[in-house]
């Protein structure tokens, strides 16, 4: 298995900032509350469906880019599959490192920067729209080129993201949720070429305010981007069950690109 040298985390001036939402917002309790969810059958059948689909084989090297705390991560594993799974949010690679063994290992990382410490993989995943949070496009054409050059010559690169133009048809709209300890109060809206996720939180009669911000693009600007990334998308898929894209009500874009 490829070994590497896992440096200290970064320090990290965290803000509670529109710019930098990401930093804030993910590593915080009240994330993981709000989307704890998140369906774990879900990952499972999809992750084996591409498994499947690609045609990865047991010992093979494969990168889950934005890995949260690691639920698609320990899927691939599952396969036989050597993963590495990286993110920025320290508090979610904490959660993910209890899972990590000789064959799967997690590490604090920002996509934007260079993922050569971590050797050339068979594939890489990028999943629940794990992707758009920054401010410029020239930031995700750069995570995109690191993707490129961590790939092995014919590698493969899976990226999952909203189907914006699905989504925009309902905004604005608004919802709630309790969890008994925490009131959640959302709304979304666009916002200069963003999808816009206000969010307030009240514990113990206290209110904080987070916000998530995701770029709209459309499925050609997505592929504009792997392309100028030097990726060449090969094929597209509307849903986890891999059914064909619909832009008017495709719920997912998922792009399989390849090197």
């Amino acid at each position: 298995m490829y070994t590497y040298k896992v440096g200290d985390a970064p320090k990290r001036n965290i803000m509670a900032t529109t710019d930098n939402w990401f930093e804030t917002w993910f590593d915080t309790n009240y994330y993981h509350e709000l989307y704890q969810h998140r369906d774990e059958e879900e990952a499972r059948v999809f992750i084996a469906t591409m498994v499947m689909y690609l045609e990865l084989r047991a010992g093979e090297r494969v990168l889950d880019l934005a890995c949260g705390k690691g639920r698609h991560s320990r899927e691939l594993q599952k396969h036989g599959l050597e993963v590495v799974g990286i993110d920025l949010s320290k508090n979610s690679i904490e959660e993910a490192k209890i899972y990590e063994s000789e064959e799967m290992v997690f590490d604090i990382h920002d996509m934007r920067k260079s993922l050569t410490k971590y050797g050339k993989f068979d594939a890489i995943f990028n999943i629940f729209t794990s992707f758009g949070y920054f401010n410029s496009r020239e930031e995700d054409v750069k995570s995109l080129k690191n993707v490129s050059k961590a790939l092995l010559a014919g590698g493969q690169f899976v990226q999952d993201y909203i189907n914006a133009e699905a989504v925009m048809a309902n905004l604005p709209e608004e919802g709630e949720k309790d969890t008994g300890e925490l009131s959640f109060h959302w709304k979304k809206y666009l916002d200069n070429g963003y999808i816009v996720k206000d969010i307030e939180v009240i514990e113990n009669g206290e209110k904080k305010k987070f916000q998530e911000r995701v770029k709209v693009y459309s499925i050609d600007e997505l592929k504009a981007i792997h392309e100028e990334a030097g990726l060449k998308v090969v094929a597209e898929f509307g849903a986890y069950e891999l059914d064909p894209y619909e832009a008017s009500s495709s719920p997912r874009i998922i792009l399989v690109s390849e090197k």
